[in-house]
């Protein structure tokens, strides 16, 4: 009997030690990829795909790795995958009501790529979902590093962005877009420019990269009120310049829109067929100023946008 026992306390021990589990193996930090949405504005933007962003250093690793930031490559899910980088932000102020003006230190190496006015970058905040923000300065022919961005506080990328104080650390893609064919306007003389809203940041690229200069330029910027019209101080600088500048305010008595401003002039300055035409805006004044120009005998193919 005790030897019927033993055996069967030795058959139990054995069975126990079979599906004991084993000692779990050490964790090794991954790096995981994070979706990222399209960026807000009047129209669709591209998806941006997923982000890659490094797991959370170990504490005893802490050392090693502070005070060093590491570029991230993001894999989209059409295109090549975008590749984004360290940056600085050097200054942030109010612009007008809801506007900022932005200063970020993207480095000679990414400022080289921006050759004309309508190209843009992609910027993240930490892990924030990329944003699409077009360049506002014109491109410098000495190349400091430094550009500028006209950001509208809406969305969470740009409401993160516009609050960042001097000093703070962003990620920002290469530049990216065409930016507007402004060798198209090689035939034109009489260039008309339609902006509205934030979509002066382009615009006034364009302006002072001195691509217009020699045309006769007019520009038709529509804001809701002066208080929401930021680079209004940039005014005398642009007329210095040839543009005349035909400010329009949507809210208030007599409230109108750009394509009203123009549909009571209709001044081409030129033939139709020497007309040229640069548009940055929402779809509404963009449809309606097309409609203008097909009824003054624009060719749709002078009508230039920055995508």
């Amino acid at each position: 009997m005790m030897q019927q026992l033993a055996r069967s306390t030795a058959r139990t021990a054995a069975r126990a030690s079979a599906i004991a589990p084993r000692a779990a193996a050490p964790r090794v930090p991954l790096r995981c990829a994070a979706a990222a949405a399209p960026a807000p504005g009047p129209r669709a933007a591209p998806r941006a795909g997923a982000a890659a962003a490094a797991a959370p250093a170990r504490p005893r690793a802490a050392a090693a790795v502070a005070g060093r930031r590491r570029s991230v490559r993001v894999a989209a899910g059409w295109g090549d995958p975008v590749e984004f980088k360290p940056a600085t932000v050097l200054s942030s102020s109010k612009a007008a009501t809801q506007l900022h003006k932005v200063l970020i230190d993207v480095g000679p190496e990414i400022a080289a790529g921006y050759t004309k006015g309508g190209q843009y970058l992609q910027i993240k905040v930490g892990d924030s979902k990329p944003g699409f923000f077009a360049i506002a300065s014109p491109p410098d022919p000495n190349n400091q590093g430094v550009l500028e961005f006209l950001i509208k506080a809406a969305g969470d990328t740009a409401e993160k962005l516009v609050a960042l104080p001097p000093g703070a650390a962003v990620d920002v893609s290469p530049v990216q877009g065409k930016g507007f064919p402004i060798e198209k306007l090689d035939g034109a003389d009489s260039v008309l420019i339609f902006a509205t809203g934030s979509g002066i940041s382009p615009v006034r690229a364009v302006i002072e990269s001195g691509a217009l200069e020699g045309k006769s330029t007019r520009l038709f910027w529509g804001t809701r009120s002066p208080e929401a019209t930021a680079y209004a101080e940039r005014i005398p600088e642009w007329r210095s310049l040839g543009v005349d500048v035909v400010q329009v305010f949507s809210e208030g008595d007599g409230g109108r829109y750009v394509q009203d401003a123009f549909a009571s002039d209709k001044r081409l300055g030129a033939d139709p067929s020497k007309v040229s035409v640069l548009l940055c805006g929402q779809k509404p004044m963009s449809e309606a100023v097309r409609a203008l120009m097909a009824e003054a005998g624009v060719a749709e193919g002078a009508i230039l946008t920055n995508f």
